[in-house]
């Protein structure tokens, strides 16, 4: 990108001010009714059961084996969430599932209270199929209409066992679909325990990370030096907030004019946004792409990548100990980043989900990262740390910064583990001085988000 000015921007107070008042208004106008509009639209109708609820499944299905008897405690507690009483915020069709899990273990009362959350045709029919298995009441569904009842229930050990229930009323055997689900649960809670464990070592490997830090101090690294006045960088800033804010409206009627593109809008989105905002930079900075490439990853990318994947272990552990603390206050039980996982899970077309990967996991962390390390952390470090010393005022710039990250993404219930996130990728930005770490972290992290909620749906 070429340089389109000579020096870092000053602008005058005189309209400077204004401007950004104005811009401020904008935003909190736009904001203001992006959150009316959510609360008062219409709820997106789940069309089958999310990734909680099929986790769910797995857990109270694998655990009718003998072989894991000793963990029938554990599906026991996990079966009480089929309370309609405590059920009933979650979705149509994760009600569904634990439905037939009440009923198989006898309480149908309880399995009745929640059948009727099921959305659509596929609810109908599964309502008709579930009253005729376990209630003797009514006459079987179409055979038809079954494969969608199937699917909307997550292809699973309670869509196994429905089926074989309805194969029973018919006068067939029903082990071989019993010995199917059964086997299908059981695999699949070895393959989240597997990744539980590996879990567990890796934010392991994260804690002795933090002590390796904390055993070896280095003094401090140079940070880029910026240019740029207070006031050119919140009109960069909150510009560029307000075009992240403006570009999925913007998509939305592009799509609707050439709804080819409809299937590369999130790409579009985030595209958007991350060249409007580095142009914003560089114009402002008054440097090339290039240049400010060079101010921000001096070193080889080899170091950077030694790092990046000891930062990375600490960024798990510390992420899953937050997550771990708030998650009996989050209503439901709910992941903070559920509708995102959600529309990840949920997501076709190798064209789609491919491209897709390349902006969560290449184009998001680089705009990101050089956004919030690159400019903002060592812009307001350089400037607390003539008031409260290098170490004080580089460490607030990391929380501070951290937190801009966090509200960033808009999404209220993950505020605290993307702080958590941007804290880290903050304090591995200060120890290499080299932007590739903390882009390499983020990348991970986003990469292996994006591939673990694929493996899981």
């Amino acid at each position: 990108m070429a340089q389109n000015r000579s020096q870092p921007w000053n602008p005058d107070r005189s309209w400077a001010d204004p401007f950004i008042a104005a811009l401020l208004l904008v935003i909190v106008l736009l904001a203001g009714g992006h959150s009316r509009s959510r609360r008062a639209g219409p709820h997106l109708v789940e069309d089958q059961a999310s990734l909680q609820g099929r986790i769910q499944d797995v857990v109270l299905g694998a655990t009718h084996s003998s072989a894991l008897a000793p963990l029938r405690g554990w599906s026991q507690a996990a079966g009480a969430a089929a309370d309609p009483r405590t059920a009933s915020q979650r979705s149509g069709w994760d009600q569904a599932v634990l439905a037939v899990h009440a009923a198989e273990r006898g309480d149908v009362a309880a399995g009745a209270g929640l059948i009727q959350a099921a959305p659509g045709a596929a609810g109908d029919a599964f309502r008709q199929a579930w009253a005729w298995c376990y209630q003797d009441a009514g006459s079987a569904p179409a055979p038809e209409r079954y494969p969608a009842v199937r699917a909307a229930l997550g292809g699973g050990y309670a869509a196994r066992l429905l089926e074989a229930r309805l194969l029973a009323k018919s006068g067939g055997d029903p082990r071989p679909l019993e010995a199917q689900a059964q086997a299908w649960a059981v695999a699949r809670l070895a393959g989240l325990g597997a990744a539980g464990l590996a879990g567990i070592l890796f934010a392991l490997a994260g804690l002795g990370f933090a002590v390796h830090l904390a055993l070896r101090p280095l003094p401090p690294v140079p940070l880029p030096r910026y240019g740029l006045s207070g006031r050119a960088v919140l009109i960069v800033v909150l510009g560029w907030f307000l075009t992240l804010m403006a570009a999925g409206p913007m998509v939305a009627a592009m799509a609707r004019l050439l709804p080819w593109i409809k299937p590369v809008y999130l790409p579009l989105v985030y595209a958007c946004h991350a060249l409007a905002g580095t142009a914003y930079l560089l114009w402002a900075e008054g440097v090339d792409l290039a240049t400010l490439w060079r101010r921000v990853a001096p070193d080889r990318f080899g170091a950077a990548l030694a790092s990046g994947l000891g930062f990375f272990a600490l960024a798990f552990a510390a992420v899953l100990a937050v997550s771990l603390t708030l998650s009996p206050f989050l209503p439901g039980g709910q992941s903070p980043q559920k509708e995102l996982l959600e529309f990840l899970a949920h997501l076709r077309g190798a064209w789609s989900v491919g491209l897709l990967f390349l902006t969560v996991a290449v184009l998001a962390p680089t705009f990101e990262e050089l956004m919030f390390r690159g400019f903002l952390l060592p812009w307001l470090g350089e400037r607390l740390s003539s008031s409260l010393g290098a170490q004080r005022g580089r460490r607030l710039a990391v929380a501070v910064t951290g937190l801009s990250f966090g509200v960033m993404h808009m999404q209220p219930l993950g505020l605290p583990t993307l702080t958590t996130l941007g804290i880290v990728l903050g304090f591995a930005f200060l120890r290499t001085g080299n932007l590739t770490t903390s882009i390499l972290v983020h990348g991970l992290w986003n990469g292996g988000v994006f591939i673990l909620m694929r493996a899981l749906s």
